[in-house]
């Protein structure tokens, strides 16, 4: 049986936190294959049906690899391999971390400019044929390098964008104090939240006010901790208040008031560091509200100040579950950086 290959894209600089993850769960796969954003592996011999990532944190994507061509004239064949009809998504490996693109920097213009030459149309659209459903395959085109194109297919995921690559089409909005603002938008789109019964938001880590503005503008009320300073505009809002100091010396009567029914947290610090905060403000909640505690979901982002740090992610899921936080769904975002981030939908 011949050898099978497999893809997965990534953030630009996550790939070694890639390759880890894959061999945990695949460690009969090697490694063949890798530019920044984009890595490779071989099965051989292959099995009878592709392997399916059941929990990938900073693959983006994971699929079967169909074909490669590195010529202008591959190119018709290796779309020929795409059925009529199927879903084909064409799209740039990522090149840059997200947020520091340099000036004119044009989000899949490199397949964009191949397949402008192919089908004669000056912007042909990156998605051919549709939105994919839950469930079906997607074909995927991939700019890699000059005119190498990697062509696989990865089956579209519960919490994936439907848009090529998997990525998330979020502009921040002009004014607004962080990106923070593009985070916790993508988390809301991906994972769909149910929002009827959210009315107030304890954000630990708030400053500038990034997040805050984004949950501000969806009707929420949000009482921030953080001992920086906080946008003008933010603090000028009457839904908000803050508490400027660090999480961990909260007290019961600084919440009184605050009895949430979401935990966002943001800090920029490490995890040994921003775990026992949260911690402790749950401690707090709990003596303070006891059966009456409304918190029912949780919106984390935890920093990785190194990659070395990934290795040490289950350890950091399991306190979050001793904290509480259950059915936990870690993801690195488009819109995270060096960190990765953890939808919780339900706590007790």
């Amino acid at each position: 049986m011949n050898p099978r290959f497999y893809f997965s894209t990534c953030q630009a600089g996550a790939e070694k936190a890639v390759k880890a993850e894959i061999a945990a769960e695949f460690p009969g796969l090697r490694f063949a294959f890798s530019r920044p954003g984009f890595v490779t592996f071989k099965e051989e011999p292959g099995n009878a049906m592709p392997l399916v990532l059941s929990r990938g944190i900073f693959t983006r994507l994971w699929g079967e690899v169909l074909g490669q061509t590195k010529e202008r004239a591959g190119l018709p064949a290796l779309l020929s391999l795409v059925p009529h009809g199927a879903t084909l998504h064409c799209f740039d490996r990522d090149t840059f971390e997200p947020g520091r693109e340099p000036e004119g920097f044009a989000p899949n213009g490199n397949v964009a400019a191949i397949m402008s030459q192919i089908t004669g149309k000056e912007d042909p659209a990156p998605a051919v044929s549709g939105r994919p459903v839950v469930g079906s395959p997607v074909y995927d085109l991939i700019w890699v390098d000059d005119f190498h194109l990697f062509l696989g297919r990865h089956i579209h995921g519960a919490f994936m964008s439907g848009s090529p690559g998997n990525r998330m089409d979020l502009a921040l909005p002009e004014g607004a104090p962080s990106r923070a603002w593009l985070k916790i938008e993508e988390a809301l789109a991906r994972f769909k939240p149910s929002m009827e019964q959210a009315r107030i938001v304890l954000e630990v880590g708030c400053a500038p006010g990034g997040a805050t503005t984004a949950l501000l503008g969806r009707g929420l009320q949000v009482t921030g901790v953080d001992p920086q300073f906080m946008d003008e505009k933010v603090l000028s809002d009457s839904r908000f208040a803050h508490i400027r100091k660090p999480a961990r010396f909260l007290t019961a009567d600084e919440l009184r008031d605050c009895n949430p029914d979401w935990i966002v947290m943001d800090m920029s610090i490490q995890p040994d560091e921003a775990l026992p905060e949260l911690a402790h403000v749950i401690k707090v909640l709990r003596n303070l509200y006891r059966e009456n505690l409304c918190l029912r979901q949780g919106f984390l982002t935890l920093k990785l100040n190194d990659w070395k740090f990934a290795a040490e992610i289950p350890r950091y899921l399991e306190r979050l579950e001793s904290i509480g936080f259950k059915e936990l769904h870690p993801v690195q975002l488009c819109s995270n950086r060096r960190e990765f981030f953890v939808w919780a939908p339900r706590f007790e």
